[in-house]
Formats: structure tokens, sequence, C-alpha cells
């Protein structure tokens, strides 16, 4: 196929360039500002230097700040790349006749909740980032609408592997630590998605002729649990678990005294998805378990910490 990626530097665009180079595809990678494309990608239908003949374009660029950060917080900033930017660049791929437009979203459209969900889920947005890419959704939706284009929106979960940040990477980082952890009792259970996997779905969204039209999540498979990830982490440096019970609802209330009851519902909260919709559609098994994916991970953090050592 004739792909052109957006967000083509970022972790996930690095990542599913080299995959689609891999299996032969021709990859038109395109980052903003660099040779030639509009730094501001809601100018994207001026570009003189749209590719011919695409048969689909993968949407990944997004303004996606660290929760710290205070961008996080902009709202007005979020809208203009995660919403009119994603609607300028699907009115492109319709205007060109590309066969298929795929949108990477996230699972965080979602609340937390104890019990796996499936696509028919209640959306209600756990920030002002997810709250920009459910509005992204509709916005692309809306720009293929009577269009030959073809849509295809995948809501992502954490998406984890070498070179990676957010949550999965911290918790590897702190597993590193030669401390105990209050993580031995049942706490929360999250679905991931690998880097290897995250491509491969994307790609496998982009050419599935059943996947057409369709929102779907999609994960590695089992979702596992804070304590369980410690635990394999420290087993895979030859380490003791060293994990503690405390139960949540301690940790809850501690939490609440702090003025930190957002934050320990961010990292205790559960969200499981069932993806099989996904993997009926487009026909797809994740090439890669999560034991393989976090061992990637891990042997990338101790690479980099052996570099800084030197």
């Amino acid at each position: 196929m004739r792909i052109l990626v957006t967000g083509a530097s970022g972790f996930i665009g690095r990542h599913l360039v080299a995959h689609l180079r891999e299996r032969g595809d021709d990859v038109c990678a395109l980052s903003r500002g660099v040779d030639g494309a509009p730094s501001d990608l809601r100018q994207v239908g001026e570009w003189a230097g749209w590719p011919e003949s695409l048969d689909a374009v993968v949407h990944l660029a997004a303004l996606n700040p660290a929760r710290s950060d205070p961008a996080a917080r902009d709202d007005a900033a979020l809208m203009e790349v995660n919403v009119s930017a994603t609607k300028a660049v699907a009115e492109a791929a319709v205007r060109r006749g590309v066969r298929r437009f795929v949108y990477a979203s996230t699972n965080l459209v979602h609340p937390l909740t104890s019990e796996p969900f499936d696509e028919n889920a209640p959306e209600q947005p756990q920030n002002a980032y997810a709250s920009s890419k459910l509005a992204g959704e509709a916005a692309a939706w809306g720009a293929l609408e009577g269009g030959a284009t073809q849509g295809v929106v995948l809501r992502l979960p954490p998406v984890y592997g070498p070179g990676g940040r957010g949550g999965v990477a911290a918790l590897l980082r702190i597993s590193s630590l030669p401390v105990p952890l209050p993580l031995a009792a049942p706490s929360a259970s999250r679905s991931l998605l690998s880097i290897a996997n995250a491509v491969d779905a994307l790609r496998q969204a982009a050419a599935a002729p059943e996947a057409a039209g369709g929102t779907f999540l999609v994960c590695d498979g089992e979702p596992w649990s804070l304590g369980e990830m410690v635990a394999f982490a420290r087993q895979e440096m030859g380490r003791s678990p060293r994990l503690f019970s405390l139960p949540t609802h301690t940790l809850a209330r501690i939490a609440a005294l702090a003025g930190r009851r957002k934050q320990y519902e961010h990292v205790f909260g559960s969200l499981v998805v069932d993806d099989s919709a996904f993997r009926a559609a487009a026909d797809w098994q994740p090439p890669e378990t999560t034991e393989d994916g976090l061992r990637r991970m891990l042997r990338d953090l101790r690479l980099k910490r052996g570099g800084r050592r030197r």
C-alpha cells in the first residue's frame, strides 16, 4: 500500500513508518514543518506536496502533553491540533481520493470502570486531552461523510515500548528501585498495548475491508495490575517482587487527606477493554505478548541507564 503517516516523528509514528517499510509499503512520512510540510496541519489542504495515489492516511499527529505540562489544560491549543487539524487532514484525504482514513484516538474517552467494556460503553472523557480526541473523532467522521474515503477510528490504551514515556515507563523505572511497594493486594487492572502491537493494528486498520466505518478498542490481550507489572519487572531484573499489602481504601483515604483524590483515581482505577470487535472485523491477533513487550522496554531502559553511568 501507499500510506501517508502524520506525526511521523512521534513515538508511535517512528515505529509505524519503520514497520510499514519493513512490510514493503510505500510510506510518505509527514512531520509538521519538515521537508516543506505545513507546520500547522490546519493548512494541509494547501500543501503542494500531498502525495498522489494514496491508499490510506494514518493520522497520528496530536497534542498530547504530560499531565504536569500547562498545555494539558490549554483547551484552545488541544482543540486546534486534535480537532481542527484532524478535520483538515480528513478533508484533504477526501478531496485527494484516498481510500482509507485511520484516526488514532484514546480509550480515555471512556470513564474508569471496574468491569471490562466495549465500544458501546458510555463516553465520558477523563481529561481535556481525551475530550479533544473525542471531538477529533466527530470532526473526522463529519469530514468523511458523503465522500468515498472510508474511516476507521482506533481507541488506543497506553502504548509502551522502547523510547516510550508515560505511566508504564514510570512504573518500570520505579520497579528498578530497591524499595518495597504497597501493591501486593489486588489493584487496578489496565489494558495495555505494546508498540509492536500498536503499529500492526494500525496497519491492519488501514487494510482490512471489514474494518471500514468502525470505531474500535484494541489491546494486547489480558489486562495487568500494577502489582503484576512490578513483580514481572523485578523478576526480569533477578530480584524479588518486594510487594506488601495496603488496602486500596486506605490508600484512597490517604490520597483524599492529601488532596490527591483525582491522582489516586488515575493511578489506581481500572480500565479494561474488550477488543473482540476489532479482532473479528480486522482479522487481527497481536503479534507480541505483553511479557515480550515489557521485556523489550526493560532492556531499553537498562541500556539508557548504562549510557548515563558512562
